[in-house]
């Protein structure tokens, strides 16, 4: 019996340790961040987290443009009745209002992608000469949430555009027409 009782306090130690240490009413929730588009906008998010004290960064992973939040419910729906459960694309819908409202609107959240970086294919695209961080964003964007994009980024160096993609939902010629449609002049 002592085996058995010791056994399993070390199992509920062990995966105590592993998870992270949630308080009463805290979840996590993964996401995609739209808004990445290049390592100078990193400072920027961090700085919007900062500004919301009710939602702690809890993983950030920039080369996926996806990041995990915790949140207590209580605080994030504060008209929520006490206990009450949200599904999670109602979850998305309010922590992405969250973020959205205090960046206004430079950041927001998507579900996360569903396929491994290995089905992905890498697009390159030279966009010319762009100097500034909004017009980076903004070639950024023309891309970003377009159906079968994973993830994007501008260089500032080169001004090239580089978006890993799922080939059975879009294509180059696809982000080609999205960036014309932004009225991004390619070279």
């Amino acid at each position: 019996m002592r085996t058995t009782t010791a056994l399993f306090l070390n199992w509920v130690l062990c995966t105590a340790l592993q998870a992270p240490l949630l308080l009463a009413g805290e979840q996590t929730a993964t996401f995609r961040l739209i808004g990445l588009s290049h390592p100078e906008r990193e400072e920027d998010f961090h700085q919007v987290m900062q500004s919301l004290p009710d939602l702690k960064l809890e993983r950030w992973d920039a080369a996926k443009a996806e990041i995990t939040l915790r949140y207590d419910s209580a605080k994030v729906f504060p008209t929520s009745k006490p206990d009450q459960v949200f599904p999670p694309e109602k979850i998305l819908e309010q922590l992405d209002k969250l973020i959205g409202q205090a960046s206004n609107r430079t950041f927001s959240l998507t579900a996360p992608i569903s396929v491994q970086d290995s089905e992905l294919t890498k697009v390159e695209i030279p966009c010319g000469f762009l100097d500034c961080k909004g017009c980076r964003y903004a070639v950024y964007l023309a891309v970003a949430k377009t159906e079968g994009v994973a993830r994007a980024s501008v260089s500032s160096e080169t001004g090239v555009l580089k978006a890993w993609i799922e080939t059975g939902k879009t294509n180059r010629e696809a982000l080609i027409e999205a960036l014309k449609k932004a009225r991004v002049e390619l070279p």
